[in-house]
């Protein structure tokens, strides 16, 4: 008998590789564009153990999380002028000439540059119409590297990371959070209505 699968094990998995959106549920919201190879969230946490004599590891109580770090990295396939000056994490676009936008990278990090948010979509395996959303606040493509990868007979990805990042004016808030779907009366795991 397998004891980690029930009946509720059919309604709480999440499905396919999502959909994501700039600034999601805001007035300028605009889905990022056509992804391929899946989406990936990551929160990386930094924990400090006070050290205490005559304790002889981890005391229950004393843990604290210093740091989050959350993730999207999305493999991009839409490359348009607005969407690769996300992947650059900072700068312009121009006019240029008659034929071409021209994306201009800058050294400078401006507050313009960050989106209130990334969000990605996905559907729940409950069905209608649930969908789980996870949202990262004031993210910004701040990865270590920039690679367009082509090939012969397909088409370029472009793989983007985005992170979340603390507010100066609330410190105290992480800049991420899940949003689960209420299947029944608010708690997850019965019978839906």
């Amino acid at each position: 008998m397998n004891q980690s699968l029930s009946k509720e094990t059919v309604k709480n998995m999440i499905l396919d590789a999502g959909y994501v959106y700039i600034n999601y549920k805001e007035d300028n919201e605009r889905p990022l564009g056509a992804t391929s190879g899946g989406n990936s969230f990551a929160v990386e946490k930094e924990y400090r153990f006070p050290k205490i004599d005559n304790v002889r590891g981890k005391m229950k109580g004393l843990s604290r999380i210093m740091v989050h770090n959350a993730s999207l990295t999305v493999n991009l396939k839409e490359m348009s002028p607005q969407n690769i000056l996300l992947a650059l994490g900072g700068g312009d676009i121009e006019e240029g000439d008659l034929d071409h936008y021209e994306i201009n990278p800058s050294n400078i990090v401006k507050d313009s540059d960050y989106l209130d948010n990334i969000t990605l979509v996905a559907p729940l395996s409950a069905g209608n119409g649930k969908w789980v959303e996870i949202i990262l606040y004031n993210a910004l493509s701040d990865g270590d590297s920039l690679e367009l990868n082509l090939e012969d007979e397909n088409e370029g990805i472009l793989p983007i990371q985005f992170s979340a990042h603390y507010d100066p004016d609330d410190l105290n808030k992480v800049p991420y959070q899940i949003r689960y779907p209420k299947l029944d009366n608010g708690e997850n795991g019965g019978e839906e209505e």
